[in-house]
């Protein structure tokens, strides 16, 4: 009795041993953010501004949004990463209060993230296969290029304590054979990536590629890979520079320079290129700043384009919280995520605090169209409609931007942001005045 008593002891240890060795642990984590905006003049993002007959100055819009992060850990060597985002109808990141919710007709909740990450055996070599978040490199403002989810395969390999590899192939498009739907060939889009990231005492340097393989059914309104309506398969390019020096503290100085292309022919051909700079000098309660760029434009009688390129919506340029892509939270911004043909200057002061758990940021930006005035709508090579995306050399703007974060609670934030937008749109190119544009914003982020 006593030998099958250990026997038995001895078979549940093993079985106890093997069903631990296939555990896999689930972490939970995530954001869930509620926002209540007042915006004026800003109707439509795009058609922002505009004078019309008929609009109601004014329109306040209550908004939700929940993340939640599901990781399975198998060991630290093997993990995935599923994040469920609740949001309104196809295509939107947000639901409206007073619509039909999450869960009504033609609401959905969606698997915004959905990745693998493993180590290849015996290396410190990191794989990321799946639906994952993806930036270029970018350190003086939001990537203008790439900043968002998009699905594909990165590695990341340290080459030693400076120097570390990454490279990617990622598909942002891709139209597949459906049943009982005409197949559209030529309709995707992959992406080749590759950076070294390079960081010693005092400094971080990183220059990287990336090149679009763009079949000949896309358009610029879906990804904004070429100047025009393309005739046949095209590739596009980017090389960039970026880099951040921080040795002489308590000042910092950041650098970005990049410039992009593609193969297309006539209106189609586009190339261009960016360069940004900042510095900013942190002291005890404070941090000013000061950081500009420039973007080149349209000349006025050439068929092509002579904006740098960007992967459609998907980039993060964040210069201005109503005309750009500054912390636009969960609500509607004119959201102009790229710097293509403007160049700028913004000055300001963050991190400010004289109170426990309260900050602020003040930036005043003042950015101007590098597009030729012919152009415009009026002009005898229009390329657009209206100044919101494509401001000409005739066209500037003022962007105030005052951000107030109080920390309610270790996991609770509250954000305050006042946004005002000065616009001198020149009305004979665009053939129209234009108002200004004011934005506020109070936002709560629960994180967990």
């Amino acid at each position: 009795m006593k030998k099958l008593v250990t026997l038995l002891l001895a078979a549940g240890m093993v079985f106890s041993a093997a069903n631990g060795a296939s555990a896999v642990e689930m972490k939970v984590s995530g954001e869930w953010q509620v926002g209540f905006t007042f915006a004026d003049n800003m109707y439509n993002n795009y058609n922002a501004a505009e004078k019309h007959d008929g609009f109601t100055d004014g329109s306040f819009k209550a908004a939700q949004r929940v993340r939640v992060n599901f990781d399975l850990v198998a060991s630290e060597y093997l993990s995935g990463r599923v994040q469920l985002q609740a949001a309104g109808g196809t295509g939107s990141n947000t639901y409206d209060w007073g619509t039909a919710g999450v869960g009504g007709p033609g609401m959905e909740v969606t698997a915004r993230l959905a990745y693998l990450d493993w180590m290849v055996p015996t290396t410190d070599v990191l794989v990321r296969m799946g639906r994952q978040a993806v930036a270029t490199p970018s350190y003086t403002f939001g990537s203008p290029i790439l900043d968002d989810t998009i699905d594909g395969v990165m590695v990341s390999a340290p080459i030693n304590d400076m120097v570390a590899l990454n490279l990617g192939w990622l598909r942002p498009v891709a139209e597949l054979n459906k049943w009982g739907e005409p197949h559209k060939a030529h309709s995707s889009i992959d992406l080749a990536y590759l950076s070294v990231d390079v960081a010693g005492d005092g400094f971080k340097v990183t220059p990287w590629g990336m090149v679009g393989f763009v079949g000949s059914e896309n358009i610029e309104g879906d990804f904004d890979m070429a100047g025009g309506a393309l005739t046949e398969n095209t590739t596009a390019y980017w090389a960039g520079l970026g880099g951040e020096l921080s040795l002489f503290d308590p000042f910092k100085f950041t650098a970005d320079f990049i410039y992009s292309g593609n193969d297309a022919d006539h209106d189609a051909e586009r190339s261009g290129w960016y360069a940004a700079l900042g510095a900013e000098m942190k002291l005890s309660m404070l941090t000013p700043f000061l950081r500009g760029w420039y973007a080149s434009g349209d000349d006025a009688d050439s068929e092509d384009s002579g904006r740098m390129l960007s992967v459609g919506g998907a980039a993060a340029f964040d210069a201005s919280g109503t005309y750009f892509d500054y912390y636009s939270q969960i609500t509607d911004t004119i959201d102009v995520c790229n710097p293509a043909g403007t160049w700028g200057v913004q000055l300001g002061v963050k991190e400010v605090s004289f109170i426990e758990d309260l900050s602020h940021q003040l930036s005043v930006t003042y950015f101007q169209g590098t597009n030729n005035t012919e152009r415009g709508a009026n002009g005898g090579h229009a390329r657009a409609t209206n100044p919101f995306g494509y401001m000409t050399t005739a066209d500037s703007a003022w962007s105030i931007d005052f951000m107030n974060s109080y920390k309610l609670y270790e996991n609770l934030t509250a954000n305050l942001l006042l946004s005002y937008l000065v616009t001198d749109f020149d009305k004979d190119v665009w053939g129209q005045d234009y108002d200004n544009v004011f934005r506020g914003t109070m936002n709560f982020t629960y994180t967990f």
